[in-house]
């Protein structure tokens, strides 16, 4: 549901495109976190270049919710890897 909500509100704004090369190293970080958190590369992208430029404000509050649920299953994740590592 949430999912869908991000991808209407996406649609029915303005958006230009971009093409970018990144290091094999950092793409191969960005795959396994979208892997991990169910995200998009558009909205982790989206999401980390607004944070960047301190225009959070104008990413859709769907989106933020979706990226705040993204880290909070990484947090999780992070605390069951230490937990079972004890």
């Amino acid at each position: 549901m949430l999912r869908s909500t991000l991808i209407q509100n996406l649609i029915r704004c303005q958006m230009g495109s971009i093409g970018i090369r990144i290091p094999t190293n950092l793409h191969k970080r960005l795959e396994d976190y979208i892997a991990e958190t169910q995200s998009t590369k558009t909205e982790v992208i989206l999401t980390a270049l607004a944070h960047y430029l301190g225009a959070i404000e104008e990413v859709p509050l769907s989106q933020r919710v979706t990226a705040l649920e993204a880290q909070v299953a990484e947090l999780k994740h992070l605390v069951k890897s230490n937990i079972s590592a004890i």
